[in-house]
């Protein structure tokens, strides 16, 4: 299950996205917030944290919090840097997400597999990977690896769902935080195949790791994005 801070940020981006707040005032203080969501106004400045870093939002010394003027302008396709709660959350105020499984394994881990999810030679792993579509339409190819003995019981069902899903509200597992590696590819085969891309097209991949809160690796994928389908939002607020 989400923290609470990420389920209040997830609600107020919400509200945001639909304009139910007017681009043109401030939020709520913190203080009417923390009374509706029933929290601590702590809570709700790590929420208000997770919207500024999202680019959604910032703040101004003694006024309150507003809307990004242009907020609605960002792509459709970007996402934060510091995201890492699955396609399926990342882009569900924006439409549909379904996942196509190309590929749903069981084998054993290469020694860098080994060394990224910090498993052994003879400790099995899934092995799959997923098209991402939003509202039908390509939008990534996730090549994914979790341990079976941390991820028991995974199934197509799930894949075709929310792996993340099921690993928090199933197996009560808390995810924590992320290493990500954004790099430029020329296209795999599969990106053709599955992203419609053209040899001379250029891939934005993500390499990353996913963490539970003990620091234990849940997850070691390379996720691919079309060039014009894929971007990360980074903020600077230093």
């Amino acid at each position: 299950m989400a923290a609470k801070y990420i389920t209040i940020a997830r609600e107020i981006k919400r509200r945001i996205l639909s304009q139910q707040y007017a681009a043109s005032a401030p939020l709520p203080d913190q203080f009417a917030l923390a009374a509706e969501f029933a929290t601590s106004r702590m809570t709700i400045q790590q929420a208000m944290r997770q919207l500024i870093v999202e680019g959604l939002v910032y703040t101004r010394q003694g006024q309150g919090t507003f809307i990004r003027k242009n907020f609605l302008q960002l792509s459709r396709w970007d996402l934060p840097g510091s995201d890492y709660f699955g396609a399926t959350k990342t882009w569900e105020n924006v439409g549909e997400v379904t996942s196509k499984i190309i590929r749903f394994e069981l084998r054993f881990p290469t020694e860098k597999e080994q060394a990224s999810l910090l498993v052994g030679p003879d400790d099995p792993v899934y092995d799959f990977i997923r098209l991402r579509l939003l509202e039908g339409e390509p939008i990534s190819l996730e090549f994914t690896l979790m341990p079976v003995n941390l991820v028991p019981g995974l199934n197509r069902g799930h894949l075709e769902s929310s792996v993340f899903r099921y690993v928090q509200d199933d197996l009560a597992l808390k995810i924590m935080g992320s290493y990500r590696i954004v790099r430029a590819l020329k296209p795999w085969a599969e990106d053709k195949q599955y992203l419609n891309c053209e040899e001379t097209d250029p891939v934005l991949e993500v390499e990353q790791v996913i963490y539970l809160e003990d620091g234990t690796p849940l997850e070691y994928a390379h996720c691919h994005y079309r060039y014009d389908h894929g971007g990360i939002i980074v903020v600077n607020h230093g």
